[in-house]
């Protein structure tokens, strides 16, 4: 009896879904050990770290790739200074130079390998990168011992060489090989000593067979989209339960997002085998609602849908010395979805009519769109009251701030609004689906702006207007905006993680 969830690789920084999955994480760690993340795509060490950060143990970490080999681990064994006794009998460098996490290994002046440390263990080695006449040939992958090694040659592009990877041996234990990962014409061939050879898909198909998912297991998914291990487990798996996990809309009506497809692309998969999925869970009771009718509406078989947030908070924050005054934050990712540029031309002609009010942008800041936001500022003059703060840990920042500011087009429950209420919060954002209209009650801890998704484009200046009004009127009243933060405090008790943790509870064991 296991709980298997199909994770995925994310971007650098953690998105919402693995956020939420480091939530629930920490959480099924208070009642079970069987609970395993499957990558089916091989995962670097930097991926491993982040899932690490977000709450997910490297016990429960399970990579199908070193699951056909007899070294399953994805922990660190392998010690930096070993290694480098090694390389320099091996090798014989003369010099080495470190920055960061990267030591390199120079011989007559040149590099001939990276050694890299692990970021969360810096005495651990994950991988030696080799080259020759400064061109990578080689890297090896280190868990409790050698798990796989690349093979690069030298290709050309449009921007000049570079290192193409043509072929990935995995090993046992004993130095064997496993299998060969083969790369050519943007494909992928898997190859087996004993002349076997399998696609991606029938590879995947095959460590799906292995886990042999009984009546006792649950599989739980969160994503769904373009990714080749949803067919088989269907195909497969289907003596286990399955559970599917809503993170974003299901539905989307024109202008309500910018890659509109109406029914959202990411959830097509459960839709066509809803006969297969025991339960559906979203994060609202209003989702719920629309999923039903969207269910119906297309032919669908209908399986339970439960409500259960995505997320929740640990306990309530207060702020140590008091709020800074006047003071707007917004969470998110730089995504033009997020439509950034309404809170700063908002918050622009709000400044006009009330000098004290400032704006601090939290989270990753390092994209076309995020250029675009800071040439808004720049071009009108509004650096001294609207800053880009970056990626943080924001769970010791929100209760610092007064408002939280958010204009996305749809929050299906909205993990950074949640946190904001958790820390008293008033709260300013659209009248749209299906978060903000849980946590913002209007006039009684903040604001919902009218939005009209039909016609957004042609009353933008006005939705920027009714904005600015908002953040004007949150502001006049200090007795008022008090008990705004009282009342979001009250609303985020609803959210503890002991409520949560029931309903997971519940469903899951």
């Amino acid at each position: 009896m296991a709980i298997y969830i199909f994770s995925l690789l994310v971007g650098y920084v953690p998105n919402g879904v693995d956020n939420a999955q480091g939530y629930r994480a920490r959480m099924l760690k208070k009642y079970t050990n069987s609970v395993k993340y499957i990558f089916t795509e091989l995962p670097t060490r930097r991926d491993v770290n982040l899932y690490r950060k977000a709450g997910i143990g490297v016990e429960q970490m399970v990579s199908i790739h070193q699951y056909f080999t007899d070294n399953h681990s994805l922990s660190l064994s392998v010690r930096v200074e070993d290694k480098l006794d090694e390389l320099k009998e091996s090798l014989q460098y003369t010099d080495t130079s470190r920055e960061g996490t990267e030591i390199r290994l120079f011989r007559k002046g040149s590099v001939i390998a990276s050694l890299l440390a692990d970021e969360m263990e810096p005495d651990c080695c994950h991988s030696i990168q080799y080259y020759n006449g400064g061109r990578l040939i080689r890297a090896e992958h280190y868990t409790t011992g050698i798990a796989y090694v690349d093979y690069y040659v030298t290709a050309e592009s449009d921007t000049g060489p570079y290192a193409k990877l043509v072929r990935r041996s995995f090993y046992y234990s004993d130095g064997e090989v496993s299998f060969d990962q083969v790369f050519a014409m943007e494909k992928e061939l898997y190859l087996f000593p004993d002349g076997r050879a399998c696609t991606k898909s029938e590879f995947i198909a095959e460590f799906i067979k292995r886990l042999n998912l009984g009546e006792g297991d649950t599989v739980l998914l969160d994503r769904s989209a373009q990714f080749d291990f949803v067919q088989p487990l269907f195909a497969y798996g289907n003596r286990a339960r399955f559970i599917a996990v809503f993170h974003s809309g299901h539905f989307f009506e024109k202008g309500e997002d910018i890659h509109t497809l109406y029914l959202n692309y990411e959830y097509y998969y459960w839709f066509k085998y809803s006969g297969m999925i025991e339960t559906m869970v979203v994060s609202t009771e209003g989702q719920k609602r629309e999923l039903l009718e969207k269910l119906q509406e297309y032919g669908c078989s209908i399986p339970k849908i439960v409500v259960i947030p995505a997320g929740g908070i640990d306990r309530l924050r207060y702020p140590d010395t008091g709020r800074k005054p006047y003071s707007l934050i917004s969470v998110s990712r730089m995504d033009p979805r997020k439509k950034i540029e309404w809170i700063i031309k908002s918050v622009i002609k709000a400044y006009e009519r009330n000098s004290n009010i400032s704006l601090e942008l939290y989270g990753q800041a390092q994209n076309e769109y995020t250029k675009y936001l800071q040439d808004l500022i720049v071009k009108n003059n509004a650096q001294t009251y609207i800053r880009f703060k970056g990626h943080a840990d924001m769970t010791e920042i929100y209760k610092n701030y007064e408002v939280y500011v958010s204009a996305s087009l749809l929050e299906t429950l909205g993990l950074s609004i949640m946190e904001a209420i958790g820390s008293g919060m008033a709260l300013i954002g659209l009248n749209v689906k299906y978060g903000n209209q849980v946590f913002i009650h209007p006039e009684e801890n903040g604001y919902l702006v009218d939005y009209d998704p039909k016609h957004s484009q042609e009353k933008e200046d006005e939705l920027i207007e009714c904005m600015a009004d908002s953040i004007v009127e949150i502001f006049k009243d200090s007795e008022r905006l008090e008990r705004f933060h009282q009342f979001s405090y009250e609303t985020g008790r609803e959210f503890f993680w002991s409520v949560i943790e029931e309903k997971w509870k519940k469903l899951l064991l």
